[in-house]
């Protein structure tokens, strides 16, 4: 039975955000732990590898320019 105890690795090793042990499994590395979450990265980014610590060709939101993130002025 779960009590719903937090664990470091219902943690983004990113942000730090929560994440659910099912997208840890699905989204994350072979060990269940989520580089990246929906709270510091893009949906196409996550499907493309990043939350497994993957490196992937689309524009990170936290740096790059427009509408995928960052600064456009």
């Amino acid at each position: 039975m779960s009590l719903g105890v937090e664990t470091p690795d219902s943690r983004c090793l990113h942000c730090g955000a929560h994440v659910s042990p099912a997208f840890a499994r699905v989204h994350g590395d072979n060990q269940d732990r989520a580089h990246r979450c929906t709270r510091c990265d893009s949906h196409i980014r996550i499907a493309k590898g990043s939350a497994a610590g993957l490196a992937v060709t689309v524009p990170d939101p936290e740096i790059a320019e427009g509408r995928h993130g960052g600064d456009s002025s």
